[in-house]
């Protein structure tokens, strides 16, 4: 009878570590940052991965119907355009830097690869997918 009890323990303190376990995997996971690549690299076969890139601000737009936002990076090895829908821009414009001083700084850029009218864009999903590095291109 003792034995029993036991085991029935253990398998109670195992199920509850996985589930811990488990529960920890998927919380660090929305955190992980992807690893960086070049923006030569992107390709159609990436699309709603997500990815990071690093480079300088070449152009920044901001749609006067939409609030969307559009900054060009350039990683010297091509160019893509980081898009930020109207929610996650207004929450960088209160919280973060001025969105239009970003032109000629360094920034690192995370979202999904998409792709709008033939040409490949980083959706920015987050304001902590928009990150400031220090120096100027």
């Amino acid at each position: 009878m003792g034995t029993l009890l036991d085991d029935r323990k253990l398998l109670i303190i195992s199920a509850m570590l996985g589930l811990a376990g488990f529960t920890g995997m998927i919380i660090s996971s929305a955190t992980l940052t992807p690893d960086l690549i070049k923006i030569a690299q992107i390709e159609r076969g990436m699309i709603d991965r997500k990815v990071t890139v690093e480079g300088t601000v070449t152009d920044v737009h901001e749609s006067e119907h939409s609030g969307i936002l559009f900054l060009k990076i350039n990683d010297g090895t091509g160019t893509i355009t980081a898009v930020m829908f109207e929610s996650t821009a207004e929450t960088i414009k209160r919280n973060g830097p001025d969105l239009l001083l970003l032109k000629g700084m360094r920034v690192q850029v995370t979202g999904r690869v998409k792709e709008y009218r033939g040409l490949l864009e980083v959706a920015v999903e987050e304001p902590s997918g928009l990150r400031p590095l220090p120096g100027y291109g």
